[in-house]
Parts: C-alpha cells; structure tokens; sequence
C-alpha cells in the first residue's frame, strides 16, 4: 500500500538558546505591564490576565526575542517554499498572557495573519498544553471507531508548553490552552506574522 499524506498541517517548534537570562527581563517587563493596567482585555483568556499589543518600537526587552523570531520566520516560509521578503514581514501585534493557577484560554483562531506563535516565558510542569485542532471539520464529523490515534486519526493534539519554546503555526488552526494545573502562573508572548 502507498499512503500519498496530502495537504498537511505543519506546525514548528524552534527552542532560543540563552533564555533564562532573556526571560528574566521579559517576566519583569510583563508584569511591570500588568502593574500599570491590572485589568488588561478579555480575548480567549478564561481568566487569567491578556495584555493589550505590546508597543514594539519601546521595548528593549523583548528585542532578543523579536531578532530570534525573525529567523524562526524565515525558516518557516523557507518550509513552505514561499518567498521571503524580510521588508515585507510584519509582526501584526504581540502580547502576552498570564494564567494563574486554574485558568486557561478556549478554542479560537487568529484571522487576517498568515502565521501565529506562541513563545513561553515561564512553564511549570502541569501548566497546561497548546492543543492544536484538525482544520478539516468533515474528517471528524463520521468514522469507526478509532482503537488508538495516530497521524491519520487524530482529531486533535497537544503540546507541552517548556521555558523558550517557540510554536510557529499557520494562523487559521483553531487552538486551546489547557487549564494550568500547577501552582505557578504560566506567562506566553503570542504574535502574528503577516507579508504584504
């Protein structure tokens, strides 16, 4: 048998070496941020704390990340084969969430941006999975029962959140944060990535 895998979904996960020292400075300037407006805005957090856009052009902090996110990017669209065009990519808005203990963030997407991400800042172990969803809505509507999951039957899967990982996935795919079940905030920089 000849099984032809057609249209996949890729996402990629990119690890920033140094990022203990990186993120020390990042944790600071998020809560400084919190600090100044505790009541941030209401997205797909259940809970928690989301930020407004971060004002790029003002945060030293979170130069090292923007400069390794840049490359990420470039290896991404190299992935896909589609043209890269460094004066072209712009990162349309970054924030961050805080999820304390209990908290998490419901199934949502993010439109009108080719690529999304998800960068963790602090990850206790049981902080909660990114659970990434099957965008083919019809595979999941009628089938046998499955006797185990595997890459042609799984309707969904996670991804254990770890201090300086970096997800890079197409903006379209509807994703989840589980609920943190550990006794420490979870901190997450999400941005999206256009071209024009």
């Amino acid at each position: 048998m000849l099984v032809h895998k057609v249209f996949p979904v890729s996402i990629f996960e990119f690890r920033l070496e140094n990022f203990k020292e990186i993120n020390e400075k990042i944790e600071k300037y998020i809560y400084e941020q919190k600090k100044i407006d505790p009541e941030g805005i209401i997205r797909s957090n259940s809970g928690g704390w989301h930020s407004k856009i971060f004002d790029l052009k003002n945060v030293n902090e979170l130069l090292p990340l923007i400069d390794f996110s840049k490359r990420c990017v470039k290896s991404v669209f190299d992935g896909y084969n589609w043209e890269f065009v460094p004066e072209k990519i712009n990162f349309v808005g970054m924030w961050s969430i805080i999820n304390p203990p209990g908290t998490f963030n419901i199934k949502h997407t993010h439109p009108n941006s080719l690529l999304s991400a998800a960068y963790y800042v602090k990850a206790e172990k049981k902080s909660g999975p990114i659970a990434f969803f099957d965008p083919k809505h019809v595979a999941v509507m009628r089938h046998p029962k499955i006797k185990e999951f595997n890459e042609l039957s799984a309707e969904h899967i996670s991804f254990e959140p770890e201090e300086g990982k970096l997800f890079l996935f197409p903006a379209y795919l509807e994703h989840q944060v589980n609920k943190n079940r550990s006794d420490e905030d979870r901190i997450v920089i999400s941005f999206n990535i256009d071209s024009n």
